[in-house]
């Protein structure tokens, strides 16, 4: 049976050590190696804590004793016996077939005994097989324990802690459709394992495997809009932490608007008529326009419309069409349409007439009438009974005898560049 050890004081164990006298550690023969390892219980405790060592097999004959030394940041260099030249005997067998060794004091008690009160770091504990007398060893069992903080240790190494830094290219920003790259850079680059990308909060592929320190995903499937990107290493063992990247945002901006029918005139290509620019765009917020003729623009035409006007007359036309959204403006151009034709005959919308006193020898003068659009010029025939009076081609006529008892008209040509010839011809008057 294991005959349990009474906790000493802490200057039994001064006095313990300084018994050691040539124990101390580090005196060997040449059979002291390293033949297994030892387990330390618990796991992981403070430094107010007591802790046990169990080897992983019995100590080889002819050992008959063990000393204990740890060594560490604090400790002497040769390291501190804790445990005294002691009999195997004094202990009990480990299921495996071990030694199962009591510490008699705290971490915190060897501490102080050293003259140190910060624990921190691996400490290494060190079972010494060897005979109650002599300086000869047969074989040594080591435990190491590591301290996180001062008053904390537990019996396996603490994982190396890692940064994640997130990336992208572009930097900022991407149009739709167009593949972005996302870098994840993990430090220090010796640490392996895996990278899951997420995008505001939902995994964004599946998790990628980090080489020479990096892990990177091309992806041109993300949607319009603001996106919150985050990178989050998981390690391949326990020799490195875990860790995350700061959030990235990153915008996609929309396509910039792409014409699906191109710019044409529609309508009929003369004078006075309505043309339309017809034309589709695919992602435009607005529409713009403009018109050309022969190829200059036309100040102040920016409908989608246009009536097309005498200056129009005999010069070839087109449109201009710029879609746009917020991320830019895409221009498509009619091809030119034309040239322009005349347009219709003016219209009369008052009738000329004829003034003056009408009798033979008096003169009779014509008023043209109203006219849509109005005429630049006018051309006259004046007529006698609806016949036209040889060589009466001027705006005045003076009646002679032969019209006595006759009725005048005159008929009025209006005339407008661009448009066709307008006729009218006036009411009757009878000459006395």
């Amino acid at each position: 049976m294991h005959a349990k050890a009474a906790r000493r004081p802490l200057a039994a164990t001064l006095v313990s050590v300084l018994a050691a006298g040539a124990l101390a550690l580090g005196t060997s023969g040449a059979e002291a190696d390293p033949i297994g390892s030892m387990e330390v219980t618990p796991h992981a405790g403070s430094d107010t804590q007591g802790m046990a060592l169990t080897t992983s097999a019995a100590c080889p004959a002819p050992a008959t004793n063990i000393i204990v030394g740890v060594k560490g940041q604090g400790f002497p260099a040769t390291g501190q016996i804790v445990v005294g030249n002691s009999p195997i005997s004094a202990y009990a067998p480990s299921p495996s077939g071990g030694i199962v060794v009591p510490l008699t004091s705290t971490m915190r008690d060897y501490a102080s005994t050293a003259g140190f009160d910060t624990l921190t770091g691996r400490y290494d504990f060190t079972l010494t097989c060897r005979g109650a007398f002599g300086s000869t060893t047969y074989g040594e069992f080591t435990a190491p324990i590591w301290f996180t903080t001062d008053t904390t240790y537990q019996d396996s190494a603490p994982s190396t802690a890692t940064t994640t830094t997130l990336t992208a290219s572009p930097a900022n920003e991407v149009v739709e459709g167009k593949p972005v790259t996302f870098t994840a850079t993990v430090a220090p680059a010796a640490a392996s394992g895996t990278v899951q990308f997420r995008d505001n909060g939902q995994a964004l592929g599946s998790p990628v495997t980090v080489a020479g320190g990096q892990a990177t995903l091309t992806t041109g499937t993300l949607s319009v809009g603001t996106h919150k990107l985050t990178a989050a290493f998981t390690p391949a063992d326990a020799a490195h932490g875990a860790s995350g990247s700061a959030e990235l945002t990153y915008k996609v901006k929309i396509k910039p608007p792409a014409v699906v029918s191109a710019a044409k005139v529609t309508g009929t290509v003369k004078v006075a008529s309505t043309v339309t620019c017809e034309v589709t765009f695919n992602g435009a917020s607005s529409v713009a326009y403009s018109w050309l003729r022969d190829g200059s623009t036309i100040s102040g035409a920016t409908a989608r419309t246009r009536k097309l006007t005498s200056t129009d007359y005999k010069h070839k036309i087109a449109c201009r069409a710029k879609g746009t959204n917020s991320t830019g403006s895409t221009t498509s151009t009619s091809p030119q349409a034309g040239p322009v034709a005349v347009g219709p005959a003016l219209k009369n919308t008052a009738k000329p007439s004829i003034s003056g006193t009408h009798r033979a020898g008096y003169k009779q003068t014509a008023r043209p009438g109203s006219w849509s659009p109005s005429a630049t010029s006018y051309s006259y025939q004046w007529l006698r009974d609806g016949r036209a009076i040889s060589g009466a081609t001027r705006s005045t006529y003076t009646a002679t005898r032969s019209d006595r008892g006759h009725k005048l008209t005159v008929r009025v040509k209006a005339k407008r560049t661009g448009y066709s010839t307008g006729t009218a011809t006036s009411a009757a008057v009878k000459i006395g």
